[in-house]
């Protein structure tokens, strides 16, 4: 990351003023070289962007007011690498922008945000511990892959007490006349001690739209005319141990779709994962994640190496395998349909793997 000192002079504004306040920029871009099998029965090679994380640009800085007393802001802006688009059409800083203060008290943050279930629990799924984008849930109903944000949120996060700090946030749906419509609200507890880690988190969504989630439950014949759901409402439970050079995750979520047709099935999903740091610029992650919604089932695995060649580039080679069961009769990775969205297979399995490069900044 590179940081910036604000010194340029302006009216009014002393030079000591200036010398408390700072901007850090920051990004990250990502490609590879992608091969998907199945999809609506064909297989495709192509060049995939944000596999280990997602491209993005950012700009975060804070003043010292005194008194331990802190003013924040935050702008994020998601972009594809392989064509230079924005995921979301009209909306420059899709991902982040904040305004908040923090201190002795914890902090308030307000603005266009992720949920609490990413914040918390969404770091102890594979995709976020693993970093591949294919291993978020079909869907991503638990928007554990940051596509959906809070708008027009306020968040308090409390300090750490012992390890332990809790949160709370509201969006306002800003519907005169109906105070619920378009209301998004989240809360969690985030535990950490030495090598231990865990998370409870919850979020209720109002009139969210479905996305390519849509083209998910169409596919089990689950409402497919719904083109945005009454609500969603989603707990999770995370957990995460490092012992020497092994991380383990594991995570739990389970996700309740309130559909117009009136009605409400539950997806359930388990993740469990380990990285392997084996050497001193590789590591080696393994993945098994299951998911479950009404009678159909999806299993997959993953495997991947990544290779750093600094502290913020890598390269990185990945597979990750899915099987549908049950109900089910085609695999539904995330990520493999146009621009990262959910791409139905042609049949109950599909297989996906990627060679690429990570850089940060």
């Amino acid at each position: 990351m590179k940081k910036i000192l604000i010194a340029m002079a302006a009216t009014g504004l002393s030079a000591g003023a200036f010398a408390q306040s700072n901007v850090t920029i920051y990004g990250s871009l990502d490609a590879g070289v992608a091969y998907v099998n199945n999809l609506g029965g064909k297989s495709v090679v192509r060049l995939d962007q944000g596999t280990m994380q997602p491209d993005r640009i950012g700009f975060r800085g804070s003043e010292d007011l005194g008194g331990n007393l802190k003013a924040n802001f935050q702008l994020e802006s998601g972009f594809y690498t392989d064509t230079g688009a924005q995921p979301s059409a009209g909306k420059l800083f899709n991902r982040m922008s904040t305004v908040g203060l923090s201190g002795d008290f914890g902090a308030v943050t307000m603005g266009h945000m992720p949920d609490i279930v990413f914040d918390y629990a969404g770091k102890f799924s594979n995709g976020y511990q693993l970093t591949n984008w294919y291993l978020f849930h079909p869907g991503n109903l638990d928007s554990l892959a940051n596509t959906f944000q809070f708008d027009n949120a306020v968040r308090y996060t409390t300090p750490a007490f012992s390890g332990l700090q809790l949160s709370g946030m509201a969006g306002f749906g800003e519907v005169a006349g109906d105070n619920s419509k378009g209301r998004n609200l989240s809360a969690g507890a985030n535990y950490a001690n030495g090598p231990l880690r865990a998370v409870l988190a919850y979020s209720k969504l109002n009139d969210r739209p479905a996305g390519y989630a849509g083209a998910f439950l169409g596919s089990l014949n689950l409402g497919s005319a719904a083109t945005v759901f009454n609500s969603l409402t989603t707990v999770a439970a995370g957990l995460g141990y490092t012992v020497g050079d092994v991380r383990l995750n594991g995570l739990y979520t389970q996700t309740k779709i309130a559909l117009p047709t009136a009605m409400s099935p539950k997806q359930k999903n388990v993740d469990l994962g380990a990285a392997w740091h084996y050497a001193t610029a590789d590591t080696l992650n393994f993945g098994y994640s299951l998911s479950k919604l009404e009678g159909a089932r999806w299993n997959t695995v993953s495997l991947s190496n990544v290779h750093a060649l600094s502290k913020r580039t890598e390269l990185y080679v990945q597979a990750a395998y899915q099987r549908a069961g049950g109900d089910a009769k085609y695999a539904v990775m995330n990520g493999t349909g146009v621009n990262g969205g959910t791409g139905v297979s042609g049949g109950s399995s599909q297989l996906v793997t990627t060679v690429g490069m990570h850089h940060s900044f």
